[in-house]
């Protein structure tokens, strides 16, 4: 998806394509080492999740797409429970590791999930953002729902991502980044159920960064 007057890019070469299947989906050797990478490009951008989301008190917090679990930890020792969702398996087994006390203890629960529908019940967290992930979501609309769904009346719900209105970058394969523009996913949010969408935008042109802020009646 992309913005009008914005075209898509060609295919990028091998090692543009096996790092965007790498970014969506980590896995074996090469997965723990884009994992390693990832902490360290989306570590501000995760940081400005938690500013966004407010968190005053001690809250249930879903992260969807948590990679090796740096913001779990960070939520974790500041007093919050967490529950997660994750495709890579690569990055299920880290995230755990990182996190091994407060998965034994209960204050966090990491899953893997497929990407589009969380194995969480009901109104089981209070606040609940993602980090650079709705490219990779089979159905966004339908995750988003789910956010929806697993959030209790009032919660909030914050993304982090790249839109389709700025041009993609030359490595990243457009068969894999399936980015929305911001009006999509104001639209997507709506339809979900959220109110109250609020876009702001930062960082720098090599890595622009948008947030998308909403919560549920």
């Amino acid at each position: 998806m992309t913005a009008a007057g914005h075209s898509q890019p060609g295919r990028p070469g091998t090692v543009g394509r096996l790092r965007s299947r790498q970014a969506a989906n980590p896995s074996g050797a090469l997965g723990r080492i884009i994992g390693r990478l990832m902490v360290k490009d989306t570590g501000a951008a995760n940081d400005r999740c938690l500013e966004l989301l407010d968190l005053a008190e001690p809250r249930v917090v879903l992260e969807i797409g948590f990679g090796q679990g740096r913001t779990v930890a960070k939520l974790i020792g500041q007093g919050h429970c967490v529950i997660g969702a994750e495709v890579s398996a690569t990055m299920v087994n880290q995230a755990t590791a990182r996190n091994r006390r407060a998965c034994r203890d209960g204050r966090a629960e990491l899953l893997r999930g497929d990407g589009k529908l969380l194995p969480f019940a009901d109104g089981s967290a209070d606040m609940a953002f993602t980090t650079h992930t709705i490219y990779f979501m089979p159905e966004p609309q339908a995750t988003l729902a789910e956010a929806a769904r697993v959030l209790r009346p009032g919660g909030r719900l914050v993304i982090a991502c790249r839109v389709g209105d700025d041009k993609m970058p030359e490595w990243m394969d457009p068969d894999v980044y399936r980015i929305p523009t911001i009006e999509e996913t104001t639209t997507m949010l709506g339809a979900a159920g959220f109110i109250d969408v609020c876009h702001t935008s930062g960082g720098t042109p090599l890595q622009e960064t948008n947030w998308f802020t909403a919560h549920l009646p």
